[in-house]
């Protein structure tokens, strides 16, 4: 049985050592996705007129919102997530580019470039001030490393042309390869004003700039990226139909809509128009919901929980506007921190677990919802936060109902201005940028120092690889019945993960029972195969493991997660040439990521086919110069081929990166 999880990052260990690791750690809570279906192309109305079913068109864009509602539109394009992705060259200058290096961890110096790769004459913008306001082109990123001597080892740039955030809390930055998304390891956080480490990226051992940006990343963090179908995690050309978050995603598809309203001035009449009935007018209004299709609106990219498993059929980008979460994914959260009154806001990690913690909203049976309190359109302008948030607790805190027990006097004159939020929901440092930074358990007295010092030091508060398999709690909306099956499909996915990333036989062993039983239900399950096949392999079954994953890749021939994960099984199962033709196809699909060709690498090493395992170990270094294990195996290649310079160069590079304090980095 394999149960050392360190093993699973090696680049050119042993054959039984070679495997698959955690990717978007900072995003999507869960490894790349593996979701084989697309949109549908059809679309349900129930009884009340909400749409039920996913549909690939009807799409227009926000603009077309603008003709009718101008005034609500000109307000939502000074919302945060109006902004929060455009093209490098369209983004709004926020950062203070009169700085724009940091040292790393490791010894390693990072730095950056806007103003090259332009056409002559293009303004320069390495002095622009923070929050200038002016446009930013095509950024170039470094990452640099030296000896102990100071001289430089190498000096990696590259172009990152999509920013992604809308500064509000920081900005990071996306480059595109044939439609695979890849975020830089360099983020600018504008709270306190500096370039660092993007968040998830640990200090001492990350991804660089090979970090992979799923579909579940973007369907939250885009307005409408164009998914490619048959292979998870690409993208078409063009990458997105609409930058912004826009209108459509919190109303539907406007074709309908717009249509209906046409025909109804055509034939002149107006009579159900603004009738307030949500089955007059196909388009979908959140606030007509009085269940918990009202949140799910907000829920869908708010509600990261620890894990969410997508529902067997669909994709990240099938919710609509009248769907419920439970629609389309199973949300893992945590056991901690879900009831009234406990004082660990690290224990519910999410703006939406710690509302349904707070007594405002278990005492309303759910008449707290997220716009209860938030205007969807528009922030509060800056200085207003306090005023415009305590109007909306005296909708129901007003004199003669439940008032505040503080004297008036005190909470004028305490230093907090009769501020409601400062008071009841302090805010906090968050430990992952998937965390709630302000508490929602609307506590009566919250102990804010104690708050804030258990997310300042717990290392588990919101870290997404913090995980075992006794955190199996399963998130349920309000009126909404379990699903047994579904349940059992995605316990199994997740006890899959902890398993294979935690190093868990039991999680494992449990793991296999669900997927067996969700598999004998339906046999045509992409995510459900890879899960099973990972359990396997962390059980040591290899034999069936590379069965269950060759049955997947049936279904899905361009699974990269699957080929990569089936290439280590039949590495580590000592079936070399089949390892080799399967990272071959690996290869084909991706040819961007180091870590497939350094595998490659040691695998026609082991086949004695040298002269192409140099060139696979020269290509992943071209992709990763960090690889000390690469130059340790082309030292050995060239020994043992009697090149006694080329063997010491590579030798004296991985000595000098692993030297001087500086530490060499392993692939994963």
């Amino acid at each position: 049985m394999m149960s050392v999880p360190q093993n699973r990052i090696s680049l050119i260990a042993p054959a039984g050592l070679v495997l698959l690791v955690w990717l978007c750690a900072g995003c999507s809570r869960g490894p790349e996705s593996s979701s084989e279906a697309t949109s549908s192309s059809t679309a349900t109305t129930s009884a009340d007129g909400a749409q039920q079913v996913s549909s690939s068109s009807g799409w227009l864009g926000s603009t077309a919102c603008r003709e009718c509602h101008s005034q609500i539109f000109e307000r939502y394009t000074g919302h945060p997530m109006w902004h929060t992705l455009a093209k490098t060259d369209k983004a709004t200058a926020i950062e203070n580019f009169s700085q724009t290096s940091f040292s790393g961890p490791a010894g390693l110096e990072y730095r950056v470039e806007v103003n090259e790769g332009f056409p002559a004459g293009s303004p320069s913008t390495s002095s622009m001030p923070a929050g200038s306001g002016s446009r930013q082109p095509v950024q170039w990123h470094h990452e640099l490393r030296r000896a102990s001597d100071g001289s430089v080892l190498y000096d990696q740039r590259v172009p990152f042309e999509i920013a992604v955030g809308s500064g509000a809390h920081g900005r990071s930055w996306l480059r595109n390869v044939e439609g695979r998304l890849y975020q830089s390891p360099i983020t600018w956080y504008s709270e306190d004003g500096h370039w660092g480490l993007s968040p998830g990226y640990a200090p001492e051992f990350h991804d660089r700039f090979e970090r992979r940006v799923t579909h579940a990343c973007l369907s939250c963090h885009a307005g409408r990226a164009i998914p490619l179908a048959g292979e998870p995690d690409r993208f078409q050309d063009p990458l997105f139909a609409e930058e912004s978050i826009g209108c459509e995603r919190c109303h539907g598809p406007g074709e309908q809509h717009v249509q209906w309203h046409r025909n109804t001035a055509a034939a002149g009449s107006a009579a159900s128009v603004g009738s307030g009935n949500p089955a007059a007018d196909p388009i979908v209004n959140p606030g007509h919901f009085q269940d918990a299709r009202l949140d799910a609106v907000c829920n869908q990219c708010h509600l990261a929980g620890q894990r969410r498993v997508l529902k067997n059929g669909y994709s990240e980008f099938d919710f609509r506007p009248g769907m419920r979460v439970s629609d389309l994914w199973t949300v893992f959260v945590k056991t901690k921190g879900t009831t009234a009154g406990t004082e660990d806001p690290a224990g519910a990690v999410s703006h939406v677990e710690q509302m349904h913690a707070s007594r405002c909203y278990q005492q309303t049976s759910g008449g707290l919802n997220c716009i209860s309190c938030h205007d969807p359109h528009e922030v509060p302008a800056a200085g207003q936060e306090s005023a415009f948030y305590r109007a909306k607790c005296l909708e129901c805190h007003s004199a003669g109902r439940v008032e505040c027990s503080e004297l008036p006097e005190r909470r004028a004159n305490d230093g907090r201005g009769d501020s409601c939020i400062i008071c009841h929901m302090p805010a906090y440092p968050a430990a992952d940028v998937h965390s709630a930074q302000t508490d929602h358990r609307v506590l009566r007295r919250p102990l804010v120092s104690e708050a804030a010092a258990v997310m300042a030091t717990n290392p588990e508060a919101g870290q997404p690889l913090q995980r075992d398999e006794r955190s199996l709690v399963a998130y349920r909306e309000p009126g909404v019945p379990e699903e047994a099956g579904e349940l059992t499909r995605a316990s199994g996915i997740y006890l899959s993960e902890l398993a294979y990333f935690g190093g868990s036989n039991e999680a494992a062993a449990r793991a296999v029972v669900l997927l067996d039983e969700s598999l004998a239900r339906e046999a045509v399950d992409v995510e459900a195969l890879l899960a099973r096949g990972r359990a396997l392999i962390q059980l040591g079954r290899l034999p069936e493991a590379v069965k269950s994953l060759e049955a997947l890749l049936k279904l899905s021939p361009k699974h990269e997660t699957a080929l990569e994960v089936l290439a280590s099984a039949q590495h580590e199962s000592g079936r070399i040439r089949s390892a080799r033709t399967t990272y071959e196809k690996l290869l084909e699909v991706n040819p961007h990521r180091s870590r497939y060709h350094g595998r490659y690498a040691h695998v026609l090493g082991q086949l004695q086919e040298y002269s192409r395992g140099v060139q696979a170990a020269e290509k992943a270094l071209e992709l990763d110069p960090s690889l000390v294990q690469a130059h340790q195996w082309l030292q050995m290649t060239w020994e043992h081929r009697g090149m006694a310079d080329r063997a010491d160069y590579h030798r004296r590079l991985a000595e000098q990166m692993l030297g001087g304090g500086t530490a060499g980095r392993k692939q994963r």
